[in-house]
C-alpha cells in the first residue's frame, strides 16, 4: 500500500489523510494538498483539523484571504487550535493585518503546549512584524 491508497482503504482515519496531506504539501503541491483537505473535510465537515491544513496550503500559493477564511472555520470548530491561529496570523501579516496577526500570535502561544514552538512563534512574530510587534506584545505581556 502507498500513502495515496490509505485513505481510500480508511476514509475516517485522519491519520492516513494527515500524512497524504503531509507528502503533497513537502513536495510543494499545494494544490494537490488542497484537494486532500477538501475530501477530508467532505467525508468530515465537522471535524476543523483539514481547514487549518488547507489554510496553510493556501497561503503558500498566496490565496491569503483564503486561508485566513479556513482557519477562521478551523478556529470555529476547534477553538484550541494554537496551529489554525499560527497560520492565520502569518496570513493576516500577509495582508498587512498587523494587529490581528500579532494577536494570532499571542494567542498561538497561550494555546501551545510545546515550549519550541511557542519560542519559535514568539521569536517569529517579533522578526516580521519588527518594531510593532515588540511594542504590542510588550504591552500584552508586561
Amino acid at each position: 500500500m502507498i500513502i495515496d491508497d490509505a485513505p481510500l482503504l480508511y476514509p475516517y482515519d485522519t491519520k492516513a489523510f494527515s500524512a497524504r496531506f503531509n507528502q503533497k504539501y513537502l513536495l510543494g503541491k499545494f494544490k494537490d494538498a488542497i484537494q486532500v483537505c477538501d475530501k477530508m473535510i467532505e467525508l468530515n465537515p465537522e471535524n476543523g483539523m483539514p481547514y487549518g491544513r488547507r489554510g496553510n496550503a493556501k497561503y503558500q500559493i498566496g490565496d491569503f484571504r483564503g486561508a485566513v477564511q479556513d482557519c477562521n472555520i478551523a478556529i470555529e470548530k476547534c477553538s484550541g487550535d494554537a496551529y489554525a491561529y499560527f497560520i492565520r496570523g502569518i496570513a493576516k501579516r500577509a495582508l498587512e493585518d498587523y494587529g490581528g496577526a500579532m494577536r494570532d500570535f499571542l494567542k498561538a502561544t497561550e494555546l501551545d503546549s510545546n515550549e519550541i514552538r511557542k519560542y519559535f512563534t514568539r521569536n517569529y512574530a517579533k522578526n516580521i512584524l519588527g518594531e510593532r510587534a515588540r511594542v504590542y506584545y510588550n504591552r500584552k505581556n508586561p
